[in-house]
């Protein structure tokens, strides 16, 4: 905690003048959205790529949101700051009282619909930002603990989508706003030594599917992206079978079957076990960090599958 100074006095906290780097940041090629509160240590930025991919495979509360880039580009950036408060006198004297606020909305033509469901349910999430230029630098925030977070916005939504027409494509849309005094006196900037936070991506949502034929002694279902439909089967291939992949339980009483092994078979993931004739069994995927450690990087299944044995 800093201790508090005679106003009178306040001309000690002026900075030194002299600045041995031209440090800024360009134009913004992704975004991260990080819980409040969240911190983090100087260690962890020899590997910050690494780190960062940890926390956006974390639970839900304490995972980490990258949106924007190369499948989600950035397509136009709007710098509307608030105009400076300064109130002037009838004597034309002028007094400072605030700055205006750092407002900046961020545009793109890809992602469709279902970008536009994940930017809005960042409304009132009050989440900080961290930003990455394309130059492959870093925008974060220096705390006086010595640690490191994102900065802290003062508002954050999504506004709505600007539609088609004869001369225009669809534009979905972003809006972040900073204080300057955030931004100036607790912004740093990091430079990565390579270009691996660039190959950063966000989660995608992932459905099973019932691949039909399941019996008392297999379940099998297919994988599959929601959005996109992708075959993850196909895509991945061996990583994903596993039986630490999946969760399986009977509907009826929430108990766990006995699952031995996991194969890929004509397309589909068959899971082999004992599992009941008449019963119902409930597969999901297991959380996003079992699935990084397995190699499946960018995917959290949020749609199970019922799965009736005969």
């Amino acid at each position: 905690m800093g201790a508090l100074l005679s106003a009178c006095k306040k001309g000690l906290s002026i900075k030194n003048s002299r600045s041995e780097c031209n440090d800024s940041m360009g134009p913004t090629d992704r975004l991260v959205a990080v819980p409040p509160g969240a911190k983090w240590q100087k260690a962890d930025m020899a590997d910050f790529t690494t780190y960062v991919n940890t926390q956006i495979h974390a639970a839900k509360g304490a995972r980490w949101y990258v949106f924007f880039g190369p499948d989600v580009p950035i397509r136009k950036i709007t710098n509307n700051k608030e105009a400076d408060v300064i109130f002037t006198a009838d004597d034309g004297t002028q007094i400072f009282i605030r700055y205006g606020v750092l407002n900046r909305a961020f545009g793109t033509t890809s992602g469709g619909i279902c970008f536009a469901k994940f930017l809005m349910s960042l409304n009132k999430a009050g989440y900080d930002i961290l930003e990455i230029d394309n130059a492959n630098q870093v925008l974060a925030r220096e705390n006086e603990d010595g640690s490191f977070s994102a900065m802290k916005t003062t508002f954050m939504y999504s506004p709505s989508i600007d539609l088609a027409d004869f001369k225009n494509p669809m534009f979905t849309n972003f809006a972040v706003s900073i204080k300057p005094e955030e931004y100036v006196n607790n912004g740093i900037i990091f430079q990565a030594d390579d270009a691996s936070l660039m190959d950063l991506i966000g989660l995608a949502d992932v459905e099973l599917t019932d691949a039909t034929g399941s019996s008392t002694t297999k379940l099998k279902f297919g994988v599959q992206t929601i959005c996109g439909e992708t075959d993850l089967v196909a895509e991945i291939g061996s990583p994903l079978a596993a039986t630490s992949n999946f969760v399986v339980k009977k509907k009826s009483d929430g108990t766990t079957p006995s699952v031995t092994a996991a194969a890929i078979v004509s397309g589909h993931i068959e899971l082999t076990g004992t599992f009941v004739s008449g019963a119902t069994y409930v597969v999901t995927g297991a959380a996003p960090s079992v699935w990084l450690v397995a190699g499946i990087e960018g995917y959290e299944v949020t749609k199970s599958v019922e799965l009736l044995i005969p």
